[in-house]
């Protein structure tokens, strides 16, 4: 039989009363069931019981659990029920109640799961929709047309890996030098612009943006939150067109994939989930980002593809990162085939090294391969395989006839 004075003798160990241990079981069996979110010190603190929270959370042999307490529930569920109740019976209903009782518990696990994940995409767009506000149109200044010039240029911008922080033989990268190099470019580039008498500047991000989380590795590499570095990245971009655009148009186009930005959520492989990729994000948020800007006009790609084509007279042009690809040199004859159109030029990041690769020549001038350098420069995997490079952004002029004609580039560190 139950013995009462023995038991409450016990719960004034622990410095409690029958009437306080009930509304302690009460919320013990509330926080299993997922019903409130006191965590165990909470519990503690709440009715003063003289022991460690863990003593508590361990309590298969303490009043809070385990036989004693399956004790005391017989005892209870006796109090209620006529004395011709036998021990068996009284065992059966106990059984009955844990078994409801864990089913119940099953079920406010998986809604809290369903419940967290909605919040956490709720409070990702949120971060991101307070944080990404239009910004505000510089003061333009006169753009100067040079009526004789007749080069279009293009900027590409590859590979930026904003969130990364390290230090290799020759290079030195974190996200408040990524911020310096930015400021940099955006002064070349204006003095770029005033003497060439440029009235439309078209700049194509070629893809990795931000250092993501790749691989395991990168979380040793990274030096902010994937969601602080999208956001961060979106405003330092959108910043450098607000102020070239005080200069020139600017045709911004985003390439919508690549291979660092993509989310490889569940042990997925790459590109296993292509629309899981941060490049639309950062795409639109960087159009949201310009939209009172009536000098800068944002290109997006198209839904469902990884590429984006370029608009420069006389050129027919397709940007996009390049982990596409398993064979650069005939990128433009395997490009061309599957769309079924004639690229004289394929842009491309991806590779970190900048290359000018001939397809074939044209009536004018050539077809070929454009990649694009890295923003980011070398790191100490690139110092191993003594194949880095310096960081630098390179800008193309393409003429009307003859196509891809000229290249500057800009050396950023």
């Amino acid at each position: 039989m139950f013995n009462v004075e023995k038991f409450k003798e016990e719960l004034s160990k622990y410095g409690l009363t029958l009437e306080t241990y009930d509304k302690i079981i009460t919320d013990i069996d509330s926080k299993i069931d997922g019903e409130n979110d006191y965590d165990w010190s909470e519990i503690k603190d709440k009715y003063g019981i003289n022991c460690n929270s863990d003593t508590i959370r361990k309590s298969s042999s303490t009043p809070f659990g385990g036989k004693m307490r399956s004790e005391y529930e017989k005892y209870k569920i006796g109090l209620n029920k006529t004395e011709n109740i036998s021990d068996s019976e009284l065992d059966v209903k106990i059984q009955e109640l844990r078994k409801e009782r864990i089913k119940l518990q099953t079920s406010n696990v998986e809604r809290s799961r369903i419940d967290r994940a909605e919040a956490r995409q709720e409070m990702y767009y949120e971060y991101v929709g307070n944080v990404v506000q239009s910004l505000t149109p510089p003061e333009f200044h006169p753009i100067e047309d040079n009526i004789h010039h007749e080069i279009n240029y293009l900027v590409g911008l590859a590979d930026v890996h904003y969130g990364a922080a390290y230090c290799s033989v020759n290079n030195e990268y974190s996200p408040e030098e990524a911020k310096r190099r930015f400021e940099y470019l955006t002064y070349r580039l204006i003095h770029f612009v005033q003497d060439k008498h440029i009235t439309t500047l078209t700049i194509v991000s070629l893809g990795d943006l931000i250092q993501g989380v790749l691989r395991l590795s990168d979380l040793k590499i990274n030096d902010s939150s994937i969601v602080k570095a999208t956001v961060e990245i979106c405003r330092l971009i959108a910043s450098m067109l607000n102020k070239l655009s005080t200069y020139t148009k600017i045709a911004y186009y985003h390439t919508p994939s690549a291979n660092h930005t993509q989310l490889r959520v569940l042990n997925a492989k790459a590109s296993e989930l292509a629309d899981e990729d941060l490049e639309y994000l950062m795409g639109n948020y960087i159009k949201d980002l310009c939209v009172n800007n009536e000098r800068v006009t944002v290109h997006l790609a198209k839904e469902g593809n990884d590429f984006i084509e370029v608009y420069i007279p006389g050129n027919e042009i397709i940007a996009m990162h390049g982990h596409q690809l398993k064979n650069i040199e005939n990128a433009i004859k395997d490009i061309s085939i599957l769309h079924k159109k004639f690229y004289d030029t394929v842009l491309l990041g991806h590779y970190h090294s900048g290359k000018e690769i001939p397809s074939h020549e044209g009536i004018l001038g050539d077809a070929e391969v454009l990649i694009s350098p890295s923003f980011v420069g070398s790191d100490p995997y690139s110092d191993k395989l003594c194949k880095g490079s310096k960081a630098c952004v390179k800008v193309y002029g393409f003429d009307k006839l003859f196509g891809h004609t000229e290249t500057y580039k800009i050396i950023l560190n």
